[in-house]
Order: C-alpha cells, then structure tokens, then sequence
C-alpha cells in the first residue's frame, strides 16, 4: 500500500490526500485528524464563508474576503461534500513534520543564501517569503518582515534599513504551524 505523500496547503496547514470526489475535488486528512478541502480549510470555516456571502449578496452588499483583510485565503469552494465524514478509526493521521524548514527542504523548494545561510522559499503566501535554517523568514533579499515595516513607516531614508521595495505579510498562526519549530536548527517555533 503505497501512503501519499505530506503536502503544505494553502491555509498552512500540512495534510495527506485522503479522497476524491466525483468532480475532481480532493480532500486532505490533516496531522490532526481533520478533513479539508484542498485549500486546508474545514468544513465550519466554508459553511461561515458561503453563508456570510449568501447574506451579503441577499443585502445587496460585497461580502468581505475569506479569512478577513490580514490574512485572505484563497479558498473558493461552495461546497463541504466530503468533509463531513467520519475517518475510520484504522485510518492513521499523516505525522507532523519536524520542522517547517526540514519539510521545506525535502518537497525541494526554491533556495537561496541570506546572511550567509540557506533559505527556503515558502509556499502559497501571496508575498514571496523564505525561511532560513535558524528560523528568520525574510524577503528575496535577506530582509526581514519588521525591517520592512520600519522602512514603510520612515520619514527619511536610512543606510540600516532595507534598500528592496518587498513586502511580507505575517506567517498564519490559524494551520498546522502553531506550535511547530520553524528552522532546522532554532528551536524558535510560532506560537501556540
């Protein structure tokens, strides 16, 4: 029996293929025994969204982004079918990985240098963001989030901070990060 590989999904959280609908669409069982659609998102969280646009559209209003202005998802299911099943008992969850970093490495994303250290680009977040082996996540540029923000809000321009125009917005605390070590080295892990 061959088990799927782990994947990061949209929403951050890491889950292995579990089905497939008749359609076409997948569902994933997550480290922690959810079902999501293939965004990572639960079935709760689509059922608030489409009534929440429902009612919008019946006031003749724009219903707000899914998962608010900070952090949009990209889900756009209409549909839970296939989330609100029971897993079988004998049907083991998918592990946890050691570290986002070590996972990183082993599906083979994009790396470059920062500061001397080896960075992996991290999937799915709209800016282009990459974690180093002791858990700094920074822009293409070696530049990290609150260096950028510094920069955003100066009056005046400064040699100490960042020369890029990049933009990186906060790493979702909702999925499967929390509580997770985030470099391979670092025992720096996001908070639960």
């Amino acid at each position: 029996m061959v088990t799927e590989p782990l994947v990061l999904l949209p929403s951050m959280r890491f889950g292995r293929l579990y089905s497939r609908q008749l359609d076409g669409k997948v569902t994933y069982l997550t480290t922690d025994g959810q079902l999501v659609c293939e965004h990572g998102e639960i079935s709760s969280t689509i059922s608030y969204w489409t009534s929440i646009e429902k009612r919008a559209r019946a006031d003749g209003l724009e219903a707000p982004p899914r998962g608010g202005f900070n952090n949009p998802s990209v889900c756009d299911c209409q549909t839970t079918e296939g989330l609100n099943v029971q897993v079988p008992v004998d049907v083991s969850f998918p592990n946890r990985p050691t570290s986002l970093f070590e996972f990183l490495e082993a599906s083979g994303t994009e790396t470059i240098k920062v500061k001397g250290l080896e960075a992996r680009q991290i999937p799915h977040l709209k800016d282009e963001a990459f974690l180093s082996t002791v858990g700094t996540v920074t822009c293409r540029h070696g530049a990290s989030r609150r260096s950028l923000i510094k920069k955003e809000r100066a009056m005046a321009e400064s040699k100490r901070l960042p020369k890029c125009g990049c933009k990186l917005g906060p790493l979702s605390l909702q999925g499967g990060l929390k509580g997770l070590q985030l470099g391979k080295f670092a025992k720096l892990c996001v908070p639960t």
